[in-house]
């Protein structure tokens, strides 16, 4: 029976410069273990990216009284959007961002209030909510970083 070694052996026509030989070397011996058996977590020295991103909410900022709402339809207006979001408090903002090539929007906005308390009733009663035939989403607007 012919070895596993000679299936790999070259042909005897082959000059000797183009020789090669294959050598099956034997793998290290590790012991893998899960994570949870060896009591240690991946990644401990690393700071969460959960908290890392979050930061805390302040008014003075402005922050706790904007709002984000997305899964907006393409027929919406800052009229009726205006309508839905203004029976929960002052708005002092709405700003529905357009497709500047497309000439529609995008199918998002923000909206700001006067007051952090009309910002919570806002998501309360808008979140999951229909708008224009879509259910929208609105959620507390997160500063982008470097602005």
């Amino acid at each position: 029976m012919p070895s596993a070694h000679a299936a790999f052996a070259p042909a005897p026509a082959v000059a000797a410069s183009r020789t090669f030989s294959f050598t099956a070397a034997p793998s290290p011996s590790r012991t893998l273990r899960p994570a949870a058996a060896s009591g240690a977590v991946r990644n401990q020295h690393r700071q969460s990216t959960v908290t890392a991103c979050l930061q805390p909410l302040s008014a003075s900022h402005g922050a706790a009284t904007r709002l984000y709402v997305h899964g907006l339809s393409f027929r919406t207006t800052e009229e009726s959007l205006r309508n839905a979001f203004e029976k929960f408090g002052d708005l002092t903002e709405v700003n529905l961002v357009m497709d500047r090539a497309a000439k529609r929007p995008r199918g998002f906005a923000f909206v700001s209030y006067a007051d952090e308390e009309q910002t919570k009733t806002a998501i309360e009663g808008m979140h999951g909510k229909f708008l224009d035939g879509r259910v929208i989403f609105v959620e507390v607007a997160k500063r982008r970083p470097g602005l």
